[in-house]
C-alpha cells in the first residue's frame, strides 16, 4: 500500500529529475548559442562597397530598342478580341521548310 509520505517522496524525486533535465537543456542551449557566436566571430567580415567586384566595361547583353508598331483602334467604339491583337507571341513561327 502507498501512504501519503511515499507518494510525496516519489513526487519529489520526479520533480528533482524533471528539474535536472531542465537545467541540462538550458545549459546545452546556452552552450549552443555561445558556440554559434564564437563561430560567427571567426568568419570574415563582408566586403565594403569599395571592395565589391566591378563589372567589366564590355560585359552584359547589349540593349535593344525598337519602336512599337502603330496599332489603330477601332473607330466605331467596338473592342478588339485577343486574336485581333498584334504582339509578342502572336506572329507565329517562321516557315523553315520542315514539316
Amino acid at each position: 500500500m502507498m501512504n501519503s509520505a511515499t507518494a510525496l517522496a516519489m513526487s519529489a524525486s520526479g520533480t528533482a529529475f524533471a528539474s535536472a533535465v531542465g537545467v541540462i537543456v538550458v545549459v546545452l542551449l546556452i552552450g549552443a548559442v555561445w558556440w554559434g557566436m564564437k563561430r560567427r566571430a571567426a568568419e570574415p567580415k563582408p566586403p565594403t562597397p569599395g571592395e565589391q567586384p566591378r563589372r567589366p566595361a564590355g560585359a552584359g547583353r547589349p540593349e535593344e530598342r525598337r519602336e512599337a508598331e502603330a496599332q489603330t483602334f477601332p473607330s466605331d467604339g467596338s473592342r478588339r478580341t485577343a486574336h485581333e491583337l498584334k504582339g509578342y507571341g502572336n506572329f507565329g513561327s517562321p516557315e523553315d521548310g520542315r514539316s
